[in-house]
């Protein structure tokens, strides 16, 4: 919108009632705060692309912690250990006490440990 637009508009809206300049003001208050808020999809695909680095944090973790850690449960919180025990329960809580509310629990196995293939 050009300035000369913008001054035209300005002394259409000085005729307005008080009541009329209020509404109008939370109109336009309420359209920047739409404007400057992040869409859905914006969100959306931040907050995938959070998740997805955060699976990789863990992964990269596992790998290079497995066997100092083999036979044990871990909480991990990104590429930080946040806990570890001989049970889930004992590497959650050690998690929630360094203030990890929703940690990734996993069991530790070595890689020496070769899976089950079956019969």
């Amino acid at each position: 919108m050009s300035e000369e637009q913008i001054s035209h508009l300005k002394a259409q809206l000085a005729s307005l009632t008080r009541p009329e300049k209020l509404e109008l003001a939370r109109f336009l208050s309420d359209q920047a705060r739409l404007d400057a808020a992040p869409s859905d999809s914006e969100t959306t695909a931040t907050n995938h692309s959070a998740t997805v680095n955060k699976r990789a944090q863990h992964l990269a973790w596992l790998k290079a912690h497995r066997e100092q850690y083999a036979g044990q449960y871990v909480a991990l919180d990104g590429d930080h250990l946040a806990g570890s025990g001989t049970t889930m329960r004992e590497a959650h809580e050690q998690a929630q006490r360094q203030g990890v509310a929703q940690p990734f629990l996993v069991h530790v196995s070595s890689e020496q440990d070769a899976p089950f293939g079956g019969w």
